[in-house]
């Protein structure tokens, strides 16, 4: 109880230090550079370096409060396409600067599920940018599966070997040099706490990518809203 949740918190907390470390790194290093380039055009790349890093230090934070934070959640009946596409949007001009494109496949008629919007968008952002960390081209899917909504979201990364696709789900279980290995740990809790699921799976079982996908399952509703 206690002593487990005392570590945990030891644990996430040399973590965080450690996170924080490598934009701080990169801050300095460009600032530094900025403050010596006379060209004008060097000067604004470094300088948008710096704003670069200040991002990678805001999500770091934002991560960690959204893991620590219990979350209560109030669930209503949502249209799905829309915190999806905001989520897509978002992570898009995030990704500016790099070929990454994102194709959006949606149905004509209402997604509806029971859900949190906020939740769902923060869920398909952290998968987006996920997704973007190993690949330039992402699909984002979204249609009703059995009385379930389903988002998917596939990339052309190396995919998941099936021995580590529960483990990728534990916080701070990360190769990648930036991010603090939360996000796919923040997906998980959210659709936990949203009565619903995540898993991985490859992307070529739907034909959508070479990489993985990532599905997540949104509970339907009982009755559907009926058409005024």
């Amino acid at each position: 109880g206690v002593l487990e949740r005392d570590e945990q918190l030891r644990l996430m907390l040399a973590q965080v230090a450690h996170e924080i470390r490598n934009p701080l790194g990169g801050l300095e290093l460009f600032a530094t550079a900025a403050i010596d380039a006379e060209d004008r055009t060097e000067r604004k790349r470094l300088i948008d370096r710096v704003r670069g890093e200040v991002g990678a230090l805001n999500r770091i934070i934002n991560d960690f409060l959204a893991f620590a934070r219990p979350t209560a959640v109030e669930m209503a009946a949502v249209d799905v396409r829309m915190p999806t596409r905001e989520a897509v949007e978002l992570a898009t001009a995030q990704g500016r600067g790099h070929d990454a494109r994102v194709e959006l496949l949606l149905p004509r008629e209402p997604l509806v599920a029971r859900a949190n919007p906020e939740q769902v968008k923060r869920v398909v952002l952290n998968l987006v940018q996920n997704a973007f960390s190993v690949s330039d081209r992402v699909v984002v899917r979204g249609l009703p599966v059995g009385g379930e909504t389903l988002i998917a979201v596939a990339d052309d990364g190396p995919g998941v070997p099936a021995d580590q696709r529960e483990r990728i789900f534990e916080p701070f279980v990360t190769d990648k040099e930036k991010g603090a290995g939360l996000g796919l740990a923040i997906v998980k809790r959210d659709m936990e706490a949203m009565d619903g699921r995540v898993e991985v799976g490859d992307a070529q079982e739907s034909g959508v990518g070479t990489g993985a996908e990532f599905r997540v399952y949104f509970p339907g509703l009982e009755d559907p809203p009926r058409e005024e």
